[in-house]
């Protein structure tokens, strides 16, 4: 496993990994070190023992590919995508994170992992990503983790952020580990953990907030073992 990373058991023989910098850079266009992001991804791999990583191109959205065989044969998913979802064993669901919440979900067939900022937030990606999974593994209990992200210590944002999740129009801190944690139980997810690592406080993490440009990404992986 990861000499860093946040490891989590999901229902049946899913898994959860939250990489942190010490990992390495996942991303191959963002940050420091991204031209040996694709190393960095094969060594997760490896490490975590499945047969493939499957990711999409986010675009804070809320769209949710379901990954089925013909989806699982290459490293990269290139469809746009802030989730991914499989019932298929040692098949890694991955996002990739600077300060946006990964979310990983698991039910006892199938697993999902969830690129939830605060645009995803607002427009559904964790209720898609619970629609996903009761889909693919049927009306099985919902198990979610949420991983590191920006903290309500941290993360201020102005009116226009808060409007979209909260409906207010003030100005300051919000928490998008509470909003998700209320539309995860909303959704009938039976438990929600949470990691509650601060990635712009917490320099084990990278930011995107606190580096700009610099930054690289993290990783949320989940799979079927």
């Amino acid at each position: 496993m990861s000499p860093a990373g946040l490891s989590y058991e999901l229902p049946g023989s899913g898994r959860a990994l939250f990489t942190a910098r010490a990992d390495g850079n996942v991303s191959s266009v963002s940050g420091d070190g991204a031209d040996r992001g694709e190393h960095v991804r094969e060594r997760l791999r490896a490490r975590i023992g499945v047969r493939r990583i499957a990711r999409g191109r986010q675009v804070h959205g809320a769209v949710v590919a379901r990954v089925g065989d013909a989806d699982a044969r290459g490293q990269v998913t290139v469809a746009e995508a802030d989730g991914q979802a499989t019932a298929l064993a040692r098949v890694g669901m991955m996002v990739l994170t600077a300060d946006c919440l990964p979310v990983a979900l698991g039910s006892e067939r199938a697993v999902a992992m969830l690129h939830a900022g605060w645009r995803g937030l607002a427009t559904g990606v964790l209720e898609e990503g619970v629609l996903a999974l009761r889909e693919l593994g049927g009306n099985e209990e919902v198990a979610a983790v949420i991983g590191p992200g920006a903290g309500p210590c941290c993360y201020e944002v102005g009116p226009e952020v808060h409007a979209a999740l909260t409906g207010s129009s003030r100005h300051g801190a919000i928490d998008l580990r509470a909003i998700a944690r209320r539309r995860l139980l909303a959704a009938g997810v039976a438990d929600v953990r949470d990691v509650r690592a601060c990635t712009i406080c917490d320099r084990r993490y990278f930011s995107h907030r606190r580096e700009g440009q610099r930054a690289g990404r993290q990783a949320g992986v989940a799979w079927l073992s």
